[in-house]
């Protein structure tokens, strides 16, 4: 018998292995009996957001200005969840979380524009490939080494998974609608990765080591229903920005707005009690707060660190325990200058390929500086394989692999970093999503459990985007208060 080390082999099956037995306790004892129905909105209510992340104040400031007493209760010691701006000297900053944004996130850039933030732009991908043992740069499509199809040849992969995608029904509009997908749509895709559903429109398998090579080797291999969102944000708009000084001025804005006094960090959230008029819930440094309805923005892979009663209902345990979470790692890399774009290489990626550093993401833009900033973004066996490194030594042998394979490309060296987030006790993974025939957490996520209200860009098809994040904390409170609406500009 052999082992499957193949993408295929770690597109996140590996956290399922163990859950078969857990399933199997989770189905054993009867269900729960239902909490107390959700608070009544005609009146103003005490609302406990748990997360001070995207999600968690965007229905924070939602409630607020409907007039409800919202307190925050976040577990770190800072605000901003996933959106972690990190300095690297000069005025520079690079991104460990959300790395960017783009015109097609309607309600990012609203809530950008409602703080008058200043914007950074961007390039997007204009890569060289290395596949295969083959190189080639796109900008040279004419001169592509691998085995394309005649209509594959001379198109960049953009364009040819874009005409894939329409023989398949999709476009990179539509996916990106907050009703998207219906009912039908979620029955035909729940099964089939991308693969699955580009193969028998024309894609070939030296297209879909590319466009893995692109969009990060577990692309071919992941559920369509949770890729497909993802994919459209990258290949269906150039329009690519940070938020100068780095994106977690956003949450900060979010959270000045909301008010400080508002919030309570350093607060693990241990118990949640919902069998009283009020609910109860606890923190690990023995507070205790009191409302009418939560917000839960806790990350499901965490979700087993705090006792909840009445139990959790079968379909929100079995959630919990079969979301897939991966283990993203960034290298993070500062040059003396962006010497790649005199190779006519840059952007979101500047590199991909099949090999150890799986792709290098340029997010230089016209950061002023001179100085060029960029990150590898290691996934799956790649991500494993650095975080079983050395800690003094990991992020460097990725790099010097990159120079070995590209050499010239990043030119003068000046830092090298790393951060992981499945190193981060609350929330032990970077960004969740449904398995492949997971497409029943759609209505989980989206249902409360009592008066509890579950938030999160884990709980949205658009995984791990700063947008899903918005809308899903936007849906959770109007949940509460079907009157909540976001900040002005946005919809």
């Amino acid at each position: 018998m052999t082992t499957d080390t193949s993408p295929r082999g770690f597109s996140r099956r590996a956290l399922l292995a163990g859950t078969a037995a857990t399933l199997g306790a989770l189905a054993a004892p009867p269900l729960a009996a239902p909490a107390r129905a959700q608070a009544r909105t005609d009146r103003p209510i005490e609302v406990l957001v748990l997360g001070a992340g995207m999600s968690g104040l965007t229905a924070a400031l939602a409630l607020q200005r409907r007039g409800h007493k919202v307190t925050v209760i976040e577990r770190q010691a800072r605000i901003g969840g996933r959106l972690l701006s990190l300095p690297l000297g000069d005025g520079m900053f690079t991104e460990a979380g959300g790395g960017h944004f783009r015109s097609d996130m309607p309600l990012v850039l609203n809530y950008v524009r409602h703080f008058n933030l200043p914007l950074l732009s961007l390039n997007d991908g204009l890569p060289v490939y290395m596949v295969d043992g083959k190189t080639a740069k796109s900008a040279d499509i004419t001169n592509w080494p691998w085995d394309l199809t005649s209509e594959e040849r001379n198109v960049t992969v953009s364009a040819n998974l874009n005409r894939y995608l329409f023989r398949a029904g999709l476009d990179t509009n539509t996916v990106l609608s907050p009703d998207w997908p219906d009912q039908d749509l979620l029955d035909r895709l729940d099964d089939i990765t991308l693969e699955d559903l580009l193969r028998p429109v024309g894609a070939s398998p030296a297209f879909l080591k590319l466009l893995a090579a692109n969009a990060g080797l577990f692309t071919p291999y992941a559920q369509t229903l949770s890729i497909i969102p993802d994919l459209a944000y990258h290949f269906g708009d150039q329009n690519v920005f940070r938020i100068q000084g780095g994106n977690n001025r956003l949450p900060m804005a979010m959270a000045n707005a909301l008010g400080r006094g508002n919030i309570v960090l350093d607060a693990q959230v241990v118990r949640i009690d919902q069998t009283g008029p009020r609910i109860r819930v606890g923190t690990k440094d023995g507070k205790e707060f009191t409302g009418d309805a939560i917000v839960s923005t806790i990350p499901f892979s965490v979700m087993d660190e705090v006792e909840v009663t009445p139990a959790w209902s079968a379909g929100k345990a079995r959630m919990f325990a079969e979301m897939e979470w991966d283990k993203t790692i960034k290298v993070i890399v500062k040059t003396r200058e962006p010497t790649w774009l005199a190779h006519n290489v840059r952007g979101w990626p500047m590199a991909g390929g099949d090999r150890p550093w799986e792709r290098f993401i340029d997010i230089t833009g016209n950061e002023p500086g001179g100085h060029g900033s960029g990150f590898f973004y290691l996934n799956g066996e790649n991500a494993d394989r650095v975080l079983a490194a050395p800690r003094e030594v990991r992020a460097q042998q990725v790099v010097d692999i990159f120079q070995q394979d590209l050499p010239g490309l990043l030119g003068d060296v000046v830092s090298v970093s790393d951060f992981a987030w499945s190193e981060q006790p609350w929330i032990r993974g970077s960004f969740g999503s449904t398995p492949v025939g997971g497409g029943w957490m759609v209505k989980e996520w989206t249902a409360p459990e009592g008066r509890i209200h579950f938030a999160g860009d884990f709980t949205t098809l658009k995984t791990g985007w700063v947008e899903g994040a918005i809308e899903s904390g936007l849906r959770a409170a109007r949940q509460i208060d079907p009157e909540a609406r976001p900040l002005s500009g946005a919809r």
